[in-house]
């Protein structure tokens, strides 16, 4: 018969089929590679909505609320906020389909938010192009203050229950809520039940290639200043193809790459390999790039560090203020996993001990002592093929902690 030629097929049941994916019975279509966050929602049959945020400082970004059905009164569509990471957007909490997080928990009766950042692909600005540099010019201290205050504001408004929104937040998504829960506790207290925090960068603990990336930090600044470059993974259809090019004929040192920026995984399924790079190459700021880098060399929670003169000029002192996590009352639940690259357990009991909170745990990932020999990264909270078994089971006491009664 010969081998039958499928143009669209995207996904293997093993690596080693992906070069010949177009003519192998082992590979099929998939139909979330390179799918949007509402074309997820709709192809796993669910109504949403669309929300304009908007800042103060001139960005407009989308989000999308998926609610529970009607007739669901189940913890009486207590609203949660998804927030994404660094480098990928709201498309994480949904590519898996019905196992992503979003549906799991819109499944459980929540009201869930998938918002968006300003370098997410989903946001405008009312004067800047994303060809503009200062598009960019964005440290965390500024999505922090603005976009997170937006966010909380939008939300409470739209669902009038500020004081019971659960915020779940994932890597730069829990740093930032720690800024902003460190400037504005008035607020966060106001509108926010909780803070859940997956893999929360506040203190780095990271693995040696990290730590040899972090240190040529400096020079790797110098060269950015001079050669005025603002953003990595733009324009973003480029790299998206560059990576769908080399996953499809080199997926070994594709699995390599995600294995390097995530964490040494068990967690990886072979035909989820197109779609996992399809929602990676997501632009960032390299202002915010550089200030985790500045972090980890003062091994401080730190406003961004301008120089000596420039912080005189921005905070009217020599060194940039420190954040303030004692006045994180907020209770917090934090989770980390046993091969994150960037954090282990030091680094977040550090931060445990600091918070203010009065209510507060941290959880290892995967818990329990026949999961010794299980590996869970940074990103697996979103890529781990056993992700029900190994974390959603615990977050979900974490939630019930966490139930409104309003």
């Amino acid at each position: 018969m010969g081998l039958s030629y499928i143009k669209k097929n995207n996904a293997c049941s093993r690596l080693i089929y992906y070069p010949v994916k177009d003519f192998s019975p082992n590979c099929y279509l998939k139909q979330n590679v390179v799918a949007s966050t509402p074309e997820m929602i709709q192809l796993n049959g669910y109504k949403f909505e669309t929300h304009e945020i908007v800042t103060d400082d001139g960005y407009k970004s989308l989000a999308f609320r998926i609610p529970p059905k009607i007739r669901d009164d189940r913890k009486k569509k207590q609203p949660i906020i998804l927030e994404h990471g660094i480098q990928v957007n709201s498309e994480v909490w949904t590519w898996r389909g019905n196992r992503s997080l979003a549906f799991v928990l819109v499944n459980a009766g929540y009201d869930v938010w998938l918002v968006n950042q300003r370098d997410s692909g989903y946001t405008t600005h009312v004067k800047y192009k994303m060809s503009d540099f200062k598009f960019w010019a964005n440290s965390l201290d500024t999505v922090a203050t603005k976009g997170i205050s937006a966010v909380l504001t939008t939300v409470a408004t739209a669902t009038n229950k500020s004081g019971s929104i659960i915020y779940i937040g994932h890597s730069r998504g829990a740093t930032l809520a720690f800024m902003h829960a460190s400037e504005y506790p008035e607020e966060a207290q106001r509108i926010l039940k909780g803070v859940v925090a997956l893999a929360p960068i506040v203190y780095f603990e990271p693995v040696f290639y990290m730590k040899i990336l972090f240190h040529l930090s400096p020079v790797l600044s110098k060269i950015v200043n001079v050669l005025r470059i603002p953003v990595i993974n733009y324009p973003v259809e480029y790299t998206a193809k560059f990576y769908q090019f080399l996953c499809t004929f080199f997926p070994y040192i594709c699995k390599l790459i995600i294995t390097l920026t995530s964490g040494s995984s068990s967690q990886l399924s072979p035909d989820d390999l197109l779609s996992m790079v399809s929602i990676l190459p997501v632009p960032v700021s390299l202002m915010q790039v550089l200030q985790y880098a500045q972090m980890f060399h003062s091994r401080k929670f730190q406003k961004y560090d301008y120089g000596r003169k420039g912080n005189i000029i921005k905070y009217n002192q020599e060194q940039p203020p420190l954040y303030n996590l004692t006045n994180c009352k907020l209770p917090v639940y934090m989770f980390y996993g046993n091969c994150d690259i960037f954090i282990e357990e030091k680094a977040v009991k550090r931060l445990f001990e600091e918070l203010g909170s009065s209510k507060k745990e941290y959880f290892r990932v995967p818990s329990g002592t026949n999961t010794k020999k299980l590996k869970f990264g940074h990103n697996d909270y979103f890529f781990s093929e056993d992700i029900e078994e190994l974390f959603y089971k615990d977050l979900f006491r974490v939630l019930d902690k966490l139930h409104s009664k309003k």
